[in-house]
């Protein structure tokens, strides 16, 4: 059985890909199919989520994991059975940053040799999210000189210890003081 599975970004309008697969290649050939055509090299583990009509997640395909089969271990027709179902894939778990899958088209008399993008347009959200900066303060450099223009306006400020204040070390009696040469 041929899948057609179209996926869509929810962060970029227009970038739509459609990929072309069969039904028992696992999901980690549909992982690195999505990684290879959007053009992603090896970065934080991904999810395939299977969803229901209304995009709620209903089972977890991890690529790793204890708890859960993984991506090599499940056949995408063990999941994927139906025209029009949904699924994610997350390939960015720390942001939950993914495209949106559907399977657009079942062909029972068709096969392929390998997985391949049928059709692509627009370009794929990057890999990495680019977070705005917070506004910059004042650099090192810039608060040091703050620092030390403020210490040289207080040198002005210094009162001067008067006579009564000093004293001549000659004047300290070391006789209390033990101390051990050692």
């Amino acid at each position: 059985m041929l899948l057609t599975i179209t996926a869509v970004s929810p962060e970029v309008e227009d970038f739509a890909i459609e990929l072309l697969i069969e039904s028992d290649a696992t999901f980690e050939d549909l992982h690195h199919l999505i990684r290879q055509t959007c053009g992603w090299g090896a970065s934080k583990p991904a999810i395939f989520y299977i969803c229901d009509d209304r995009w709620r997640r209903r089972k977890t395909i991890p690529e790793k994991s204890y708890e859960y089969d993984t991506m090599d271990e499940v056949e995408l027709g063990d999941c994927l059975e139906d025209q029009g179902q949904r699924l994610q894939y997350i390939f960015d778990p720390d942001e939950d940053r993914g495209l949106l899958l559907e399977v657009s088209r079942i062909a029972f008399s068709r096969h392929i040799d390998e997985p391949t993008c049928r059709r692509s347009h627009g370009t794929p959200p990057a890999l990495q999210l680019i977070k705005e900066e917070a506004p910059k303060g004042p650099s090192q450099e810039e608060l040091l000189a703050q620092l030390n223009a403020a210490a040289l306006a207080d040198e002005d400020d210094d009162i001067e210890p008067t006579d009564d204040e000093l004293f001549d070390i000659e004047e300290i009696d070391l006789e209390g003081f033990d101390f051990n040469e050692g």
